[in-house]
């Protein structure tokens, strides 16, 4: 395909990235995401029919009762998921960082164009990113589904983590990267990632937020959602909270209950949680500052030991809470430590002198501080390691779409693309020799 017809500034490329927690899109050239929505969609399931039949309608001949199915209801986007409405269950398109649910999929590709990017999908080209481990039939599937229904012109397919390790301005690196549902750790050298040394886990901030939601149980706060509350009053520290309940609240469903909790959770993560630089020493750690939250509900509770302690679980396995599972689970050191080591020989040098982190756990305070000391441990003693992360807690958050933003605004990247005709011709099989 010429670069001419899509080398110039008439035509922008569109960048997609999708993740077990947030679904990021814009367009290529640009600093940030023009969307970030949440990977969850709310689906009202539809009243149960009452009207007769179809079959005996007819038969009466009267075609006003005939019966018609009733659609489900697909409410996507922050403002429009977090209000309780009845028979709707949270939903995710995503398990395990890839996409499981096409049809979810597909709804929040439509509202990203009509609703986010308001353009049409015939005049823009498509970047998309994709797990290391994604597998060939899901490859394909994406393929087949943005030429065939959504008709763009062009389009490619590229690693997150080499679209990540782009935004940092390198082309190779041990990219670690923690997200919500899992962490995995993948080795890019010379831009392509080295799919056979994948190191990943399912601990992340799902876990932590379990962690903390445990903590609070313990501790004996009642965790009320937002959409219970109606107002609330300021009240003196270690006082019970006083708020007033809503009244004629639709009967929600526990995954929307659950999922409001959630957020307050993930909201008390980001603004309370710190890691220290060193293993946990109790002393040292009984003397830091305690830090406030507040709860929706009016409550205010002092966090101390607690907020150094509940992210620990993620470099030391002992501070997950008793019931949780931890056979077949490493520490963040031991995977990034393993997955260099599964490299070949000659360039893990090079991977330990560029380690990266990114994703949202890496918004932890300390995190590269704590990554640092626990994988010195564990990496050869002549090699010289280096753990980086990007300056702002943005670049941090939506490193692949930053990556994948700068790749397609390349003018050298515009040869790159999948054209329409090129996938006439070959079918969707040319994704495994376009996008490696």
């Amino acid at each position: 395909m010429s670069g001419a017809v899509y080398g110039g500034d008439e035509v922008s490329g569109l960048v997609f990235d999708a993740g077990s927690q947030s679904f990021r899109v814009g367009f290529a050239g640009e600093e940030y995401p023009k969307g970030d929505i949440p990977s969850y969609i709310a689906v009202q399931e539809p009243l149960p029919d009452e009207v007769i039949e179809k079959d005996e309608a007819m038969e009466e001949g009267d075609t006003s009762k005939v019966q018609t199915k009733r659609e489900k209801n697909f409410f996507i986007g922050t403002t429009k998921i977090i209000v309780p409405r009845a028979r709707t269950t949270m939903e995710n398109f995503m398990k395990e960082g890839l996409i499981e649910d096409w049809d979810l999929f597909e709804k929040i590709v439509e509202h990203s164009y009509e609703n986010i990017l308001y353009s049409n999908p015939a005049e823009h080209p498509v970047l998309f990113s994709e797990s290391a481990w994604n597998d060939r039939a899901r490859r394909e599937k994406l393929t087949e589904l943005m030429f065939e229904k959504f008709q763009v012109p062009a389009y490619y397919l590229s690693k997150n983590v080499v679209l990540s390790c782009f935004a940092q301005g390198r082309t190779h690196g041990l990219m670690v990267d923690s997200g919500a549902s899992q962490t995995s750790v993948v080795p890019v050298f010379d831009g392509y990632a080295i799919t056979h040394a994948v190191v990943k886990c399912p601990l992340g901030g799902d876990v932590i937020a379990d962690q903390l939601a445990h903590m609070l149980e313990q501790q004996k706060v009642d965790l009320v959602p937002t959409y219970k509350i109606a107002g609330k009053e300021e009240v003196n520290e270690g006082d019970p909270p006083k708020w007033t309940a809503k009244k004629n609240l639709p009967e929600v469903t526990p995954s929307y209950d659950k999922f409001m909790k959630k957020m307050i959770l993930e909201d008390m993560a980001a603004s309370m949680l710190q890691l220290c630089d060193t293993n946990i020493d109790m002393e040292y750690v009984d003397k830091l500052p305690s830090t406030p939250y507040s709860f929706p509900n009016g409550f205010t509770e002092e966090f101390g030991a607690e907020r150094i302690k509940l992210p620990e679980c993620l470099f030391d396995l002992s501070y997950l809470k008793a019931d949780m599972k931890r056979e077949g689970l490493m520490t963040v050191a031991q995977m990034a430590a393993t997955s260099a080591n599964l490299a070949d020989i000659d360039i893990r040098p090079t991977l330990f002198s560029n380690v990266t982190v990114t994703g949202g756990n890496s918004l932890i305070l300390g995190f590269t501080e704590r990554l640092n000391y626990a994988l010195a441990t564990k990496c050869p003693p002549t090699i010289k390691l280096r753990v980086f992360a990007a300056p702002t807690q943005a670049e941090r958050k939506y490193g692949a779409w930053i990556g994948g933003s700068i790749l397609g605004s390349l003018g050298t990247f515009q040869q790159m693309w999948i054209s329409k005709a090129e996938y006439d011709e070959t079918g969707k099989t040319i994704v495994d020799k376009k996008c490696p």
